[in-house]
């Protein structure tokens, strides 16, 4: 019977296709027709077939009933995005082509905006996750863990990542205001702010006393790996005795650039590992030829976030470093990105990640080592000296303990 079915299917198929110009593909539950401008799709799904009936009904009820003229391709984006939302995680969404554009600018390393890094907390409140240095919002005093409830007076509760950034992002010159809520405030904090160009340099270094070297990633972006290893191989070439690597206030980025910086540092080893919903797992190690035979500390604090909880995680699982400062922030999921070839592009979270001991620390944070308490205030407002950072003194002291 399912034979004869399928019989009189093709003969349908056939018969299209000698009178019209219709292009005939295979998709996973059956057979879409296109003619011209028109897809006719065949789905043994019927809760499917429902779906998109009702999905083109409304379509065109809202264009044929509303007051004012929609565009189609806005109900269509409007229909996707809503589908992404559905699914309840902030980092799966669905990026029109201005918010995929914007999005691949600062994966490349500029982009203009204010230079801050946003996620959402446990009560799904837009939360700075760090400032990146030298950008319009650290001048601003921003700082992690503010709560941004209003944008140019805009109540943002209840949207989602992507719209409180498109309404953060401007033109550089232009200017917007932040309402933030923080702990130990009464009040909310207005902080107006300029959009600038935001160049992202990820890596920079220097010579600390007793030939200790310092190395500072602020992001894990394209081209950090090589900044990196240019850092590390001048540091290396004033024979250092110890390195301090900072991640503090870094947000992350791509998890490969990680995996070839810490196949840098450590002997052979896994990096981390990735598990997705089936229980597939996907390993990632370093070699046994690229260990570097120094003693480390690892600076990480609530700012820290994904990409370098990685590299937290797997230097302090490994033993290869002491892990220094206050808790991270606990983002232990992966997304991937794809681009769907007419501008727009889609983000989804795929896997949860795991440090080499199989620790997921998806809302809890890397837990340091030596906890050192800081105030972030302190730290970004006013005139401040090395001498004031209490998380690096503690790092150097400890270093020095190592090197004796």
């Amino acid at each position: 019977m399912k034979n004869k079915k399928w019989y009189v299917v093709v003969i349908v198929v056939i018969l299209l296709l000698l009178v019209t110009n219709a292009t005939t593909f295979i998709v996973a539950n059956g057979i879409s027709i296109a003619l011209g401008d028109k897809i006719i799709v065949k789905t043994e799904d019927t809760a499917t077939t429902e779906y998109i009936k009702k999905l083109l009904y409304l379509k065109d009820e809202i264009q044929t009933s509303y007051y004012k003229d929609v565009k189609d391709q806005s109900l269509l984006d409007g229909a996707i995005k809503g589908m992404f939302e559905a699914v309840g995680d902030p980092y799966t969404a669905y990026y029109d082509a201005d918010q995929f554009q914007a999005y691949m600018e600062q994966v490349q390393g500029s982009y203009v905006g204010i230079g801050v890094v946003v996620g959402l907390n446990e009560d799904n409140k837009v939360t700075v996750v760090s400032a990146i240095d030298g950008s319009p919002g650290k001048k601003a005093g921003l700082l992690s863990g503010d709560l941004i409830v209003k944008v140019n007076g805009d109540d943002v509760t209840g949207l989602n990542l992507e719209q409180v950034v498109s309404k953060i992002k401007g033109d550089a010159g232009t200017s917007v205001v932040l309402e933030i809520e923080r702990e130990g405030s009464a009040k909310l904090i207005e902080k107006e702010i300029t959009r600038e160009e935001i160049v992202l340099n990820s890596v920079d270094s220097m010579l600390l006393e007793d030939n200790i070297g310092y190395i500072t990633i602020t992001q894990f972006e394209t081209n950090t790996a090589k900044e990196f290893k240019e850092h590390l191989d001048k540091l290396q070439s004033a024979n250092i005795k110890g390195l301090i690597l900072d991640v503090r206030d870094n947000p992350g980025g791509m998890m490969d650039t990680v995996v070839q910086i810490v196949d840098q540092l450590i002997g052979e080893s896994v990096i981390v590992y990735t598990e997705d919903k089936a229980g597939k797992k996907e390993i990632m190690s370093s070699e046994e030829k690229s260990k570097i035979d120094l003693p480390m500390v690892v600076l990480i604090n609530e700012g820290s976030a994904s990409a370098s909880e990685i590299f937290a995680g797997a230097l302090q699982d490994t033993g290869a470093a002491t892990v220094v400062g206050a808790t991270s922030f606990g983002k232990g999921i992966v997304q991937r990105m794809s681009d769907l070839n007419d501008g727009t592009g889609y983000k989804i979270t795929v896997s949860e990640y795991f440090t080499p001991n199989g620790r997921n620390i998806h809302g809890k944070g890397i837990e340091p080592d030596v906890p050192v308490e800081m105030s972030q205030k302190a730290r970004y407002e006013g005139d401040f000296d090395i001498k004031d950072d209490v998380q690096l003194n503690k790092a150097i002291e400890i270093m020095r303990e190592k090197i004796k």
